[in-house]
This record gives C-alpha cells, sequence and structure tokens, in this order.
C-alpha cells in the first residue's frame, strides 16, 4: 500500500471500549464492546473491519450503502445506517473521527543523515542532480531525470523515469511517473486543510493520503497540491496546470484537463477528463465537473457541471445565460 511508505501504524486495532474512553461516544447497550478496529477509511471505501464517519447529509446516499463495519455519527442518522453498521454517537462526528486516526496513524519520522542524497535512495541512471538537491530516506527516482538547485525529494517518494524537477521545488508524501515537468517553486504534498472545530478550538487532524501523479503532467511555477485527507489527491495523465494553482486535498483531476493561472480547487471536486478551466477560476469543494467541460476565466463554480458544458461567471452558469445577463444589466445600468 502506498501509505506505508510515508506512514507508521501506531496500533494495529482499537475496541470499542477504547474508541469510547478516547472520543467519549455512546453506542446502544447491544454492542459487544470488545469488537475490533482495525482502520479509517471513507463511507465509500470502507469494509467491516473500518471505521468511518458521517459530518453532512450531502454524503447520505454514500452512508446508507457503505460496508464500514463502525461510524461516527449524530443521532438523527441512526435510522438510516445500514443493518450491519455500529453507529458511534457523537455530536461532532468529524472532531471524534480527529482523535482515532491520531491514535492510528503517525508520519514517518525523517532521517535527514549526513549527506544531500540520503543512503538509501535509489537513483536511476543519466540523472542530474544539483549540488545542493536533497533526496531523501528510501526515495526513488527514475532514469534521465533532472533535479534543480534547492529542490527537495523527500522521504519516501518515488519519481518516474524522464522527469524535470526544476529549482526551489519541494515534493513530499507524492507517487509521480515518467515525463513529468515540475516548474519552479512548486510545492506538492503538503497537509491538506484539515481542522476539527470543538468548542472554540481548531483541532489539526492528521492528513493520511499521498498525491499520486500520472504521466505527462506539467504543474507550473509556485503551484501547491496538498495530499490526500484519507484517500489520494490525485492528477491523472496529461493534465497540465499553470502557474500558481492552488490544488486541494482528494481532488481527482482527469486525464488531460488543463488548467489556467492563479486559481484553486477546493477539496475532494472530482474533475473530469479533457476539462478547460481559465484563468483565476475557483471550484467549490465536493462537486463533480463532467468530461470536456469548460470554464471561463474568473469564474465561481459552485455546482455540479454536466459534461460538455461551457459555463461562466459567479456563481457560474451556462454560459449563453450568463452573457444575456450581463447584456441586460449593462442595459439596466446605461437606461
Amino acid at each position: 500500500m502506498l501509505r506505508d511508505r510515508f506512514f507508521s501504524k501506531k496500533q494495529t486495532e482499537l475496541t470499542i471500549a477504547q474508541i469510547i474512553k478516547i472520543t467519549n461516544c455512546k453506542v446502544s447497550n447491544e454492542v459487544d464492546l470488545s469488537k475490533m478496529v482495525k482502520n479509517v477509511a471513507t463511507l465509500k471505501n470502507a469494509d467491516k473491519d473500518d471505521l468511518s464517519f458521517i459530518n453532512a447529509g450531502q454524503y447520505l446516499e454514500n452512508f446508507t450503502i457503505s460496508n464500514a463495519g463502525f461510524c461516527f455519527a449524530q443521532a438523527k442518522f441512526k435510522e438510516k445506517a445500514p443493518a450491519e453498521m455500529i453507529i458511534l454517537e457523537h455530536e461532532n462526528p468529524y472532531f471524534a473521527y480527529s482523535q482515532i486516526v491520531a491514535e492510528f496513524y503517525q508520519e514517518n519520522i525523517s532521517d535527514f543523515g549526513e549527506k544531500l542524497i540520503h543512503k538509501t535512495a535509489k537513483i536511476g541512471k543519466n540523472c542530474k542532480i544539483a549540488p545542493n538537491a536533497y533526496i531523501g530516506k528510501n526515495v526513488e527516482i527514475g532514469e534521465n531525470c533532472v533535479i534543480g538547485p534547492n529542490s527537495s525529494i523527500l522521504d519516501g517518494c518515488v519519481i518516474g523515469d524522464n522527469c524535470m524537477i526544476n529549482a526551489n521545488v519541494v515534493i513530499s508524501f507524492c507517487v509521480m511517473k515518467s515525463g513529468c515537468i515540475i516548474h519552479n517553486g512548486a510545492k506538492i504534498g503538503q497537509d491538506g486543510f484539515g481542522f476539527a472545530h470543538d468548542k472554540g478550538v481548531n483541532h489539526k487532524i492528521i492528513q493520511i493520503g499521498i498525491v499520486e501523479i500520472g504521466n505527462d503532467v506539467e504543474i507550473g511555477a509556485n503551484c501547491c497540491i496538498d495530499r490526500g485527507a484519507i484517500e489520494n489527491t490525485i492528477i491523472c495523465d496529461g493534465v497540465k496546470i499553470d502557474n500558481l494553482n492552488q490544488i486541494a486535498h482528494n481532488v481527482v483531476i482527469g486525464q488531460g484537463t488543463v488548467m489556467a493561472g492563479c486559481g484553486a480547487i477546493a477539496g475532494s471536486a472530482e474533475i473530469g477528463k479533457f476539462v478547460q478551466i481559465g484563468g483565476s477560476v475557483g471550484i467549490g469543494g465536493h462537486i463533480k465537473i463532467g468530461d470536456g467541460a469548460k470554464i471561463a476565466g474568473m469564474s465561481g463554480v459552485m455546482r455540479d457541471v454536466e459534461p460538455m458544458q461551457v459555463v461562466g461567471g459567479a456563481p457560474a452558469l451556462p454560459i449563453r445565460l450568463w452573457h444575456k445577463l450581463n447584456a441586460k444589466l449593462i442595459k439596466m445600468a446605461n437606461s
């Protein structure tokens, strides 16, 4: 499992009794408190040994068909739970999850060693590495790669063949395939913006996903791509991202999509294949952009966009409607 390159399991399992003690959640009287939870997972990908959570009604469909054996949820969701699921009742399920994921996982501790290239790193033939570049523990770099001045490839990362990593790049928690170009100053694999608010405090949540980058991807200067919270952030083959873009945790960008500069995609948005995204576009979290869609520059996308649809404006609307509204506003202003 790719996660194992970057994170260590602190606990192999926790009993329900232990989880109750940690989170102060509640269970029904007939639940066996010795039952074991072995991992955390999303509602969509969990199995009978996994613990998940539901924090908002937008995930109700995934909740009702989830295979998760255990789930943090508010009382109002109990009657909609699958028959085999054990509900761990909590007023703040997201916060309860944050406590348990911290019990299960920790980031592997870096071992910087005495040299800029760690002794455990594996570097392919014909690579060119700047004298002040850093290559961390258990890093794997393919053949014919270039690592520019002052760039860092941190512990556990994998870089495929024929990749160009330019100056001042930092890559962590990332597995990258071949033929990629990463421009100056890009940062890949840092924490997603994950905090659980509880009683006036924003509690940091360990982000246990990584970034997966496909073949022939190009990422512009000073872009930031966050690693996933539970599942991975995924940039598919042939994606081209311009300078100064922010890609949040758990975003999936489909094959061949292009994104002009100075935009942002919020967490868990799903962008289809061959989408065209204009400059300074903001895309909200947890929404879907269909294959072949086009989004005009300066748009704010707050709802799903159908495949092949062209939208513009803020909030984004079908492009012809947006033009009509603008024409009417101009006419009104001049009347």
